[in-house]
């Protein structure tokens, strides 16, 4: 029966490493790029290989749980006595046979002492896959935030391009007839070079956020692209119980306090007691032998150990008291710039916008009427393009705010 328990727990060790490799394997890219959704993101980040590290933590956690439940094995002793010696013991005939089974009771709780550090162990663990998942949606999240972002600021690149390139057309033209001093044609060539500068850099920003987007979500990065969902709802206000961070502070610091009762448990001596027959060759004759030993604990008490793990479990207190603290102020920092995101993009979006859109025909109107000069038309399309620049940088902002705000409030329902 042993044998085929050791078989069976082999067996699953192996069918859990293939499966793993298997999706080691899934995730380095060989998924075609494709649009991509927030909701798809979150999805394939399921088969993360930090949540797949995660998960067998908590599976070890598991097995050490149930091994700390199992007793101490007995023993079984033979022994030959008188054996081999002189005068009479000469030989085999004086020789005392004994067979002895013996077996070491654990004392001071031991045993369930050490089945709570496990059990808290194991709480750990298991909060610690909920934390690892609330981390990687976050951590999907801004990255999903950063490509549309980084999309959004190459379509406004290539709009700067397009208009630097049709002034730089209209300049030459009214340079060529004279109606435009050639300083004037300096200037929007200046505009073009900055501008497709500024494309350029858009262009790289865009390949890292792809980079970014398919390691979390195990896609091929080449022409992947964000798809952009409506506006999420930050979460409802936390209620009364622990985030998941305090959960975990809580879980080890109670595992911490279990060590201390292990300590003392393993200061208490562990009697032994032992049992058995012994044959005596010369007369044939057999008989019940008993034995019973214990250590004398004169020179190691466990005292030191015991300090440390006392230690070990008010360095757990403050780390739940600092937890709460951060806890706390990660929220409410989440919150106060959701606000501030939400705020901005109001402006930006509503009258802003319109403004800054409005404030542009009229100058394009203004110079081909001769109305304007180039420079306040220049000066016009920049208000334009810096209003749509901040307008991605209030999006981008908003949602990482809420990506923060939804870690902030992990729970282990989610």
């Amino acid at each position: 029966m042993p044998s085929l328990r050791i078989r069976r727990h082999s067996m699953i060790f192996v069918m859990r490493r293939a499966s793993i490799a298997l999706a080691t394997l899934a995730w380095s890219g060989v998924a075609s790029a494709a649009p991509v959704t927030l909701i798809d993101a979150l999805t394939r980040a399921d088969a993360s290989p930090r949540l797949a590290a995660a998960r067998e933590q908590l599976e070890a956690a598991t097995a050490r749980a149930r091994q700390a439940r199992v007793s101490v094995n007995p023993e079984v002793g033979l022994t030959f006595e008188n054996l081999g010696g002189t005068g009479p013991y000469r030989d085999f005939r004086s020789t005392e046979t004994t067979l002895e089974v013996s077996q070491r009771l654990e004392m001071g709780g031991k045993r369930s002492a050490r089945v709570r550090v496990a059990r808290g162990e194991v709480e750990v663990a298991r909060l610690g896959l909920v934390r690892t998942r609330a981390d990687i949606a976050r951590d999907v999240r801004d990255a999903h935030a950063a490509l549309a972002a980084a999309e959004a600021r190459l379509t406004l690149a290539d709009d700067v391009i397009r208009s630097a390139r049709e002034l730089v057309r209209t300049m030459g033209l009214l340079v060529d007839t004279g109606k435009e001093p050639p300083l004037r044609k300096l200037r929007a060539d200046a505009l073009l070079s900055d501008a497709t500068a500024t494309r350029a850099a858009a262009e790289g920003e865009l390949s890292t956020a792809q980079r970014a987007l398919a390691a979390l979500s195990g896609v091929d990065s080449e022409g992947l692209y964000a798809v952009q969902s409506q506006d999420e709802r930050p979460p409802l206000a936390p209620i009364d119980s622990p985030g998941i961070g305090e959960r975990i502070a809580a879980a080890e610091r109670d595992a911490a306090r279990a060590r201390i009762d292990l300590a003392r448990s393993d200061g208490v001596p562990d009697p032994v007691l032992g049992g058995g027959f012994r044959r005596f060759s010369e007369t044939r004759n057999t008989a019940f032998v008993a034995r019973v030993s214990i250590p004398l604990p004169i020179r190691n008490r466990n005292t030191d150990t015991i300090a440390a793990v006392r230690s070990d479990s008010l360095v757990a207190d403050a780390n739940l008291a600092q937890v709460r603290i951060d806890a706390m102020r990660a929220r409410r920092d989440a919150a106060a710039r959701l606000a501030a995101a939400d705020g901005r993009l109001a402006a930006l979006g509503g009258a802003g916008q319109v403004q800054a859109e409005e404030a542009l025909r009229i100058a394009r109107r203004g110079y081909q009427a001769g109305k304007f000069t180039l420079i306040e038309l220049i000066d016009a399309q920049t208000a334009y393009n810096t209003t749509r620049g901040a307008l991605i940088d209030a999006r981008l902002d908003r949602a990482r705010a809420l990506a923060a705000l939804f870690r902030a409030d992990a729970r282990e329902e989610n």
